[in-house]
């Protein structure tokens, strides 16, 4: 019963080939026909999970780092409306996907005229590759700083075992369909509101004893402000990721697609609100870039630290998808005119999987600590990501000619552009240069502590 599939398969596959010859069809469109009646669509609400999971990377464990060098009404004035525009570039692409029927960044901007198709093509497909990989290395770095509590005295304490065994972990969950995924993705949320409930505890603890940190600024503009742009966006573009995804879609359109993202990333700016104020509030100017690192160590912290392994492991995989699509998407006439074609292109997906895989394992090994990666890559992603591909794709390979919106794509590239460069520039959050330029020191967090106490409301 096993073998029955793999020949209902085969007996497709060679009906594909029969219907090439005889019609004089494109073998690729046939075999391509097959292949994608075959994969699992994705429902909506697994969709919206996994949307979600894409957001709760290292990227949001440095929000409070972040705030702290932008202040509370500042980092939450970028938080919340940088969804907005991010959701709309996304769509930008996605119904740029939907009308060349091309579901890869790379391949839809290698639609774009003339030579600047294939050059952008390239040139695409190399920062995506830059991009994630070091999210990729990153997740392996946070899976071995959260396992440090659970292996001292065993011989995971060896940085190659331990980071090997990561490595072997997230290579299987890449061969998992999204559907399967979804899964996982719901457990990495449950992880992350556990996490929200600690911090949010720990803070409401402090402030019941009246041991909450001096320094927090309410209110003031600095250079931190851009930091905390650039850590924002790491967090939340998906852009490289989401068209991958969308294929999969069940009954996919633009316009569901589009409802589906509104959803996970209200959420997502809830969630970054919450955990971005409860930490800074709590662990003050000096919170740490990785907030698990300025957590107590107690049962309760241990647990989100095992927890966050979870949540990294299964974010790991969704960022693959973009890295394997180039060679996912390629037309299936590329690997052979036979049924083996199926089998060569899937040993080619594969072995790249393997590759990046095993890369980002080595690179863990030398690299321990990535302070500025969430940084840097959210000022890469905002520079290509957010403002340059969306941009091309709405002057050059939409039917939009209005003012207004070849107006709007400019903007969108000279700010996004500007917006990056800054990013590369202003990588710290410079705590100190926000004390000296607050507007509103003393924020919310003394009068709460003030009502938690005169109400008699303490925690232990």
């Amino acid at each position: 019963m096993a073998a029955a599939p793999q020949d209902e398969h085969k007996a497709s596959a060679d009906m594909a080939t029969t219907t090439a010859s005889d019609t004089g069809s494109p073998l690729r469109e046939d075999f391509e026909e097959v292949v994608d009646a075959e994969q699992p669509r994705v429902k909506g609400s697994e969709m919206v999970m996994n949307l979600i999971v894409g957001g709760l990377g290292t990227g949001m464990l440095s929000l409070p780092w972040a705030m702290a060098g932008a202040s509370v009404s500042v980092g939450v004035a970028i938080i919340v409306p940088l969804g907005a525009p991010n959701i709309w570039t996304i769509m930008i692409l996605v119904v740029g996907a939907e009308r060349y029927q091309v579901y890869d960044l790379g391949a839809l901007l290698g639609k774009l005229p003339g030579h600047l198709g294939p050059g952008m093509q390239i040139f695409t497909n190399l920062m995506v590759w830059v991009v994630l990989f070091g999210s990729l290395v990153s997740y392996i770095i946070s899976i071995c700083d959260s396992a440090q509590p659970f292996i001292a005295g065993t011989f995971l304490e060896k940085r190659w075992a331990l980071a090997g065994l990561a490595s072997i972990l997230v290579l299987a969950l890449c061969f998992l369909d999204q559907k399967y995924l979804s899964f996982s993705s719901a457990a990495a949320i449950l992880v992350n509101m556990y996490l929200l409930g600690l911090v949010c505890s720990e803070y409401g603890k402090r402030a019941a004893h009246g041991e909450l940190p001096a320094g927090v600024c309410g209110f003031g503009f600095a250079k931190g402000s851009v930091t905390m742009v650039s850590t924002m966006m790491q967090s939340v573009i998906i852009q490289m990721c989401v068209l991958p995804m969308y294929k999969e879609l069940e009954n996919r359109s633009p316009r569901r697609f589009g409802r589906l993202l509104t959803v996970a990333f209200s959420v997502l700016a809830l969630i970054f609100v919450i955990l971005a104020m409860a930490g800074y509030y709590a662990f003050g100017p000096s919170v740490e870039s990785n907030l698990l690192s300025s957590l107590p160590r107690t049962t309760a912290n241990n647990v989100a630290q095992a927890g966050m392994i979870l949540t990294m492991a299964a974010v790991y995989p969704i960022m693959m998808i973009a890295m394997i699509a180039p060679v996912k998407n390629l037309p299936l006439e590329r690997f052979g005119w036979q049924a083996q074609a199926v089998r060569r292109k899937f040993m080619a997906v594969s072995g790249l999987i393997l590759f990046f895989v095993v890369a980002s394992f080595l690179v863990a090994l030398e690299v321990r600590s990535l302070g500025l990666v969430n940084v840097l890559d959210g000022a890469l992603c905002v520079g290509v990501f957010t403002a340059l591909a969306p941009g091309l794709v709405g002057l050059l390979l939409m039917d939009r000619r209005s003012f207004a919106w070849k107006s709007a794509m400019y903007l969108l590239l000279a700010g996004g552009i500007a917006m990056s460069v800054l990013g590369l520039v202003f990588t710290q959050n410079e705590p100190e240069l926000l004390a000296k330029a607050c507007k509103l020191p003393h924020a919310a967090d003394v009068s709460i502590g003030m009502i938690l106490t005169d109400l008699r409301i303490t925690t232990t």
